[in-house]
């Protein structure tokens, strides 16, 4: 049975990166490949703005998706090399990676971090982290850290 491999990116300028580990780990493990990205819900943080915003925000969701499964699409075009899915959901990254990887039955994930720390990162949080508190499948975590 071949390996399956996820691969879990959020679209920001350091994804590019953890796609082509992700396609490189891909190829050492002669794995099949998926790439998703969760278009994020802040439901969290927006919940008592939401009511006073007249913006639809299905709409506002539905354009990042589309815009999200374009870009991966990109992806897969690109590397014919690899066989490849690619996927798209709008919800919360922490948990919606954990359950696609269950889901999908993948044998890794594969997540990017951007090095936050302090303030930073105790407000926004962590993602990845939370995937390696969380998974019971093996993550491995590319960092992104600049400097």
């Amino acid at each position: 049975m071949k390996n399956k491999v996820l691969v879990a990116v959020d679209l920001s300028e350091s994804s590019e990166a953890i796609i082509n580990k992700g396609i490189q780990f891909a190829i050492k493990m002669n794995a099949t490949l998926k790439i998703i990205s969760i278009v994020p819900i802040f439901v969290d943080y927006l919940q008592s703005q939401m009511v006073l915003i007249p913006t639809q925000w299905d709409s506002i969701y539905t354009a990042q998706k589309e815009a999200a499964v374009k870009e991966l699409l990109r992806v897969k075009v690109k590397h014919p090399e690899v066989a490849m899915e690619v996927g798209v959901e709008i919800g919360n990254p922490k948990y919606d990676v954990i359950e696609q990887a269950k889901k999908e039955g993948v044998d890794y994930i594969i997540v990017g971090t951007h090095g936050r720390t302090g303030w930073s990162h105790a407000l926004i949080g962590s993602t990845a982290e939370y995937i390696i508190r969380h998974s019971t499948i093996p993550v491995l975590v590319v960092p992104m850290k600049k400097g």
